[in-house]
């Protein structure tokens, strides 16, 4: 299976076996085809001719690329020898993009501790045991790698701390909210 982005070049490949001899075919016409996974034919077509590699003899080979995400069939032929085919994935996505907002620098998380007095706790924070001053929840944020401040994150979200104890320094637990 190969997997791609939209737009991206990507090579398709195919070897020929002369199953008499058990060596690869060299000097064929190998044609290539890249359909929908139901067959239907691409507008624009994307097929041509396999060019024979000049490094290994009977390995014909081209680079081409798919506008569009989805799932599709390559099928590559040659007169005298089975049809080969290979499925293709192309991401919407780039993946090079989208692990790039994964990098340390785009991520931010916040310690919030808690603030409020005893007798001031909410339910939430009496349910989860929150000693003062210790964390009450993370707030957690993605943004892109070409955002040069936090102002329009990508996602967000808040995780709250769970004691075992209100004399715990450390939570036990970290987690979704508690629904009281």
């Amino acid at each position: 299976m190969i997997e791609a982005n939209k737009n991206e070049t990507f090579p398709i490949t195919a070897t020929l076996v002369d199953e008499e001899t058990n060596s690869l075919a060299s000097g064929k016409d190998v044609s290539y085809d890249i359909r929908t996974i139901d067959d239907l034919e691409l507008s624009p077509p994307i097929n041509g001719m396999l060019g024979e590699s000049s490094v290994e003899a009977g390995v014909y080979k081209a680079e081409v690329s798919i506008p569009s995400p989805g799932v599709y069939i390559c099928y590559s032929n040659c007169i005298g020898f089975l049809p080969g085919t290979e499925n293709i994935v192309i991401n919407n996505e780039n993946i090079y993009e989208l692990s790039k907002a994964n990098s340390p620098h785009n991520i931010s998380v916040i310690d919030v501790p808690r603030t409020t007095e005893d007798n001031f706790d909410n339910a939430s924070q009496e349910y989860r045991k929150v000693p003062y001053g210790m964390t009450d929840y993370i707030v957690s944020m993605v943004k892109l790698d070409t955002d040069s401040n936090w102002n329009n994150p990508v996602t967000s979200g808040i995780s709250y701390a769970y004691y075992k104890t209100e004399d715990d320094e450390l939570p036990y637990k970290i987690a979704g909210p508690v629904l009281i």
